[in-house]
């Protein structure tokens, strides 16, 4: 009695092979490609040829994985938020042309399904890249500050700027900041306290952190932190703020200037700002992409954003914008919270924090092409939404 083994036809074998190889490539050239690149226009090119293309060509090869990857409700909340985004070009005063704008949301819809279609195919192969690109931004953390204190800090006022396609400390501590969040996750999951890894990981981008002067991401990481004390070991939830407290008091005994020197730099009176221009078009907002400028009295230079990723959005898509962005952040809170016992979903919630929290006080590119800011929101909502196919798909397996 012969038995018929369906035959793999050569589109199902390419479309494996993206599956299995390209997109897990991709994945880690995103993460990384910012310290090597050299520049950001390459930095966007890595990411259409690694990750945006074979994203899409993979779904073409298969259709199959269309229903499963746009019928989740992640997926679906980051739709209508696009889609609102969109429809606001129509009354935005924006400079960009309509056809660069309507492709921001498919890059970032191209990330978000790029890391679906590996979560699906294979659940554990999402963790391990993120990892392995995690243990690579350390090192270069390493190598970063041993420059750094070699050739620049000797110069008084000197910060670290960061190298390859990063060139702001702002925001190459939005990258530091992101992998560290991931190591302080990884370090509260470990299973020995003295884990040597995440330790020596986190020190590193702890220390890149400080060199880079910016306050935005240790913000995220104290949030961050709260939810890992939240839900995670109280014993080292213990060790966490006894270290943390030390530090504070090591600083303040060694260098006091950098706690007190900087104040709140004006957040305050920006955020005023840009609320009273909010509050000019307050339902639907400027339009998507449309200029900005905050103007102080005590402040020699014009500012252009609101120095916040909510407000941002406010001021582009105004409340309903903001509900929109809000019911994106909800649901991918709430499945962090259901699943909050998978080790996966909990680290995915760890940098989903760190990135929201970090967002309050600092940036307002919420819908751009591939940069730092995809860090503290694309990125890690990508991790979160590739968590929850793994879960959609097991708990409609198990009901049905």
């Amino acid at each position: 009695m012969s038995i018929d083994v369906p035959i793999e036809t050569k589109a199902q074998r390419l479309g494996n092979m993206i599956n299995s190889y390209l997109l897990p490539l991709g994945w880690l050239i995103i993460l990384t490609g910012m310290f090597w690149a050299g520049e950001r226009a390459m930095y966007h090119k890595l990411y259409y040829i690694f990750l945006a293309f074979p994203t899409l060509l993979a779904l073409i090869l298969q259709p199959r994985l269309l229903k499963p990857l746009t019928s989740n409700p992640l997926f679906i909340a980051f739709l209508a938020f696009s889609a609102y985004t969109l429809l606001s070009i129509a009354w935005s005063d924006t400079e960009n042309s309509t056809g660069s704008l309507l492709k921001r949301p498919l890059y970032i819809a191209m990330l978000l399904l790029s890391a679906g279609i590996i979560a699906l195919r294979n659940p554990a192969q999402l963790e391990q890249c993120t990892r392995l690109a995690a243990i690579f931004v350390a090192l270069v953390a390493g190598l970063a500050l041993i420059y750094f204190m070699y050739s620049k800090l000797p110069y008084a006022g000197n910060r670290l700027s960061g190298y390859g396609a990063l060139y702001n400390p702002l925001l190459t501590a939005h990258v530091f900041g992101a992998f560290a969040a991931f190591w302080l996750g990884s370090w509260f999951q470990a299973r020995n306290v003295l884990s040597p890894l995440p330790i020596i990981c986190l020190a590193l981008l702890g220390a890149a952190i400080l060199a880079t002067g910016s306050r935005t991401p240790l913000v995220g990481l104290a949030a961050a932190m709260g939810w890992l004390m939240i839900v995670g070991d109280r014993r080292r939830s213990l060790i966490a703020i006894g270290v943390v407290a030390l530090g504070i008091m090591v600083v303040a005994l060694i260098h006091p200037e950098a706690i007190t020197q900087r104040g709140v730099s004006y957040r305050p009176a920006i955020w005023m700002e840009s609320l009273r221009q909010i509050s000019e078009h307050p339902w639907l907002g400027h339009g998507f992409d449309s200029p900005m400028t905050v103007i102080l009295p005590d402040l020699s230079k014009t500012l252009a954003d609101p120095h916040n990723i909510e407000l941002g959005v406010l001021y582009s898509g105004g409340i309903l914008g903001l509900a929109l962005w809000m019911t994106l952040y909800g649901l991918a809170m709430y499945f962090s919270w259901v699943h909050r016992k998978q080790p996966a979903v909990t680290l995915a919630a760890t940098w989903l924090i760190f990135g929201f929290a970090s967002g309050l006080t600092e940036g307002s590119a919420f819908m751009s092409r591939p940069k730092e800011h995809w860090f503290l929101i694309w990125i890690p909502l990508a991790m979160v939404y590739g968590q929850s196919l793994i879960h959609w798909t097991r708990s409609r397996a198990v009901k049905s």
